[in-house]
């Protein structure tokens, strides 16, 4: 007698039990919402569209299950999943054209090993076989569309939202787009937009770089938000100091990029110049942070921390940014210490402000920090020398090539005033007090521009401002 295997029969009936059973439960669920008076009939095509999304996503997760980890093939995903694993009903959407045999597009990109956010399947104008990209996604049908993602979940888009979809996985990036931030809606995308072209003046290139974006996606986004480089708002004589977060994707330093590898932006910000608009020096606060325990935070990925020796990757985060152009973040580690960063620009300089919180079970000692500033997009600050520097503790003072403008910098704490001059970059590096458990401790930091030849006399201006009470 022939037949199938036990094992495959077994998965087939698995199979047509599973797709009998989405079946059904489509057909309870959609009559109830469509039955319902309270439920508009736009809302009721929402659900049938996220419903058959999900039947579709458990045809692809059987599908996978069967032939090797591997979803069906492009040009054949509609009729391999409806062979055996999907009913053809669940193939079109109800606000769908009649005509049309599926509504839904295959993201060409995903494959089971993607990360889970990656799109697999998303709401088309419809063709059997369909596979392409965000040109293909239609929000005009439910004033949204329907996602599926390589995880299984389904989610409503609006349309503001499509530009924070992932549509390829990290593996499929080039290297130089691996540490881009996606915006997750409209509102980011043109902040950051605003950002890279208006005052950091980013190139197409340096902006993928920093969002992740194809520049197909950026092009689109910035025609949207109609941002273009000579609108940029004029700033007035008395608006204080312009501070950015700094958006990654062009980097800061010159040389020894060895030590700066996938930099993260999280801990960096901008200071414009109050004498050109287009010159700004680049802050990385905390850059490093060193304990009796090891190095305990790094802005970078080319040195172990005690972290990623045990194998734990820090979640990225974003600076708060504060309708009075201040900045904050705060950030808490695995073992419960945590730190914090302020940064609040005023007319004359930028005052800034580091805690950090023993929220261990242990004393913690020798708490240096390493804090950068970086004047590589300062016009003639970017000599590689350190003799263009003064250090005056707490003060260091990096001069132009011209011997009139200084950029200054200072830190309450103060135990390592230098400068590297591969990068180059200065520092006033501080050290904090012995933390025992449950206690906090505050320092304080400075950042001036000062035009003159007498920067002695200016390091005496600025302590006379008491900034460090």
């Amino acid at each position: 007698m022939s037949g199938m295997p036990a094992d495959k029969a077994h998965r087939s009936r698995l199979s047509s039990l599973m797709r009998v059973l989405l079946g059904v439960s489509v057909a309870i669920v959609v009559l109830s919402y469509l039955t319902s008076p309270r439920y508009p009939r736009s809302r009721a095509d929402r659900l049938v569209c996220l419903v058959n999304l999900r039947s579709l996503g458990a045809g692809f997760a059987l599908y996978a299950d069967e032939y090797g980890n591997k979803y069906p093939s492009l040009g054949q995903w509609c009729d391999l999943l409806a062979k055996r694993f999907v009913l053809e009903e669940h193939f079109h959407c109800r606000a769908g054209e009649k005509k049309s045999r599926c509504d839904y597009a295959m993201n060409p990109h995903a494959d089971p090993c993607c990360a889970p956010d990656v799109v697999l399947l998303f709401e088309s104008q419809g063709g059997w076989n369909l596979s392409g990209g965000p040109e293909l996604l239609t929000t005009e049908r439910h004033k949204g569309g329907g996602v599926l993602f390589v995880d299984g979940s389904v989610r409503w888009i609006k349309p503001e939202e499509v530009i924070g979809l992932t549509w390829v996985g990290e593996k499929d990036l080039p290297a130089e787009l691996r540490n881009g931030r996606r915006p997750q809606n409209d509102g980011e995308a043109k902040y950051w937009l605003e950002n890279m072209i208006w005052y950091h003046r980013f190139t197409t290139r340096e902006i993928q770089a920093a969002m992740g974006l194809s520049e197909r996606q950026i092009v689109g986004a910035q025609e949207k938000s109609g941002i273009r480089s000579g609108s940029r708002p004029v700033r007035g004589d008395d608006a204080p100091l312009l501070v950015l977060p700094y958006p990654g994707g062009r980097h800061p330093r010159i040389g020894f990029l060895e030590g700066a590898v996938d930099p993260q932006r999280e801990t960096k910000f901008s200071v414009f110049t109050p004498w050109d608009p287009n010159n700004y020096v680049v802050v990385d606060v905390p850059e490093a942070i060193w304990s009796n325990l090891g190095l305990t935070y790094l802005a970078h990925t080319h040195i172990d921390t005690i972290w990623t020796k045990q194998g734990i990757e820090l979640p990225k985060l974003e600076w708060n940014r504060q309708v009075d152009g201040s900045l904050d973040i705060r950030r808490k580690l695995p073992n419960g210490m945590a730190f914090g960063v302020r940064a609040v620009p005023s007319r004359d300089a930028v005052r800034m402000e580091m805690w950090l919180d023993n929220g261990t079970a242990e004393k913690l000692s020798d708490l240096r920090v390493q804090i950068c500033v970086m004047p590589k997009m300062a016009a003639g600050f970017a000599a590689q020398t350190n003799e263009n520097k003064v250090f005056t503790n707490p003060y260091v003072a990096c001069r132009s090539a011209d011997g009139r403008r200084w950029i200054i910098t200072a830190w309450e704490g103060c135990q390592r005033p230098w400068g590297n001059e591969d990068c180059p970059c200065f520092h006033s590096d501080p050290k904090f007090p012995d933390l025992e458990p449950g206690q906090r401790a505050r320092l304080r930091g400075w950042l001036s521009f000062y035009e003159g030849t007498d920067v002695q006399g200016e390091f005496a201006r600025i302590e006379a401002t008491g900034w460090r009470k």
